[in-house]
């Protein structure tokens, strides 16, 4: 399983709220989202939801998206 790690200031300014309750509800037991403090990435965090898995960064331009790649990046790394 992946950990999937969100800034708390991007889910507060973003959707990715929404793409933490997905993974929950729908991806469990292949991606653990874990909320943890600020990337220090204040550009893009009011704009972009992201993610990190590892030391790469996952963005999209919407919820479904950033769900997408998210799984497909845990699926290539398995």
């Amino acid at each position: 399983m992946r950990v999937a790690k969100f800034c708390k200031r991007n889910i507060e300014a973003t959707e990715a709220g929404e793409v933490i309750n997905i993974l929950q509800r729908d991806y469990q037991g292949i991606v653990e989202p874990k909320t943890v403090g600020c990337f220090k990435r204040c550009l893009e965090c009011r704009v972009t939801p992201f993610c990190r898995i590892q030391l790469t960064t996952i963005e999209a331009k919407n919820v479904n998206a950033l769900v997408e790649k998210i799984i497909e990046t845990v699926n290539e790394r398995s």
